[in-house]
């Protein structure tokens, strides 16, 4: 994996985004706090190679990218999916990413199922996944 001072700054970073996404009362905010989860695999990536967190910086920017335009007109018109939910289980799983990487002894398969529900997120935010979400296939 990448090195152990990467590694801290990564947690470091991962738990003031998720502690400020917290604190913020408003959809933008949490998504520009959540901006740093993609941010920062990205630089460490610059610095040290590693796949994981080349995986994790394509799901947090797909994710990202989603939901900044569902919080968008017409998309924040027109899709049913419950907005407030959406960013509560961001926020949520911020949270455990934070915790993820914050414990020495991470396991890769945890980080994975992570991501799986982070891809969720975003796909529910999207058309297709909007419908799904209303018919009840998608839950968070």
């Amino acid at each position: 994996m990448y090195g152990e001072e990467l590694y801290k700054r990564l947690a470091k970073e991962y738990r003031y985004a998720a502690t400020k996404m917290q604190e913020s009362p408003t959809a933008s905010k949490k998504l520009y706090y959540f901006s740093i989860f993609y941010g920062e695999p990205q630089r460490i990536i610059n610095l040290e190679w590693d796949r994981d967190l080349t995986l994790l910086f394509v799901v947090c920017q797909y994710v990202f990218n989603t939901l900044t335009a569902l919080s968008n007109p017409p998309a924040l018109n027109t899709h049913p999916i419950n907005h407030d939910l959406v960013f509560t289980a961001l926020t949520d799983l911020a949270n455990e990413l934070a915790l993820h990487f914050e414990k020495k002894e991470s396991n890769p398969i945890e980080l994975y199922v992570k991501m799986g529900r982070l891809a969720e997120i975003g796909y529910a935010a999207t058309g297709n996944g909007s419908y799904l979400y209303e018919k009840g296939d998608i839950k968070f």
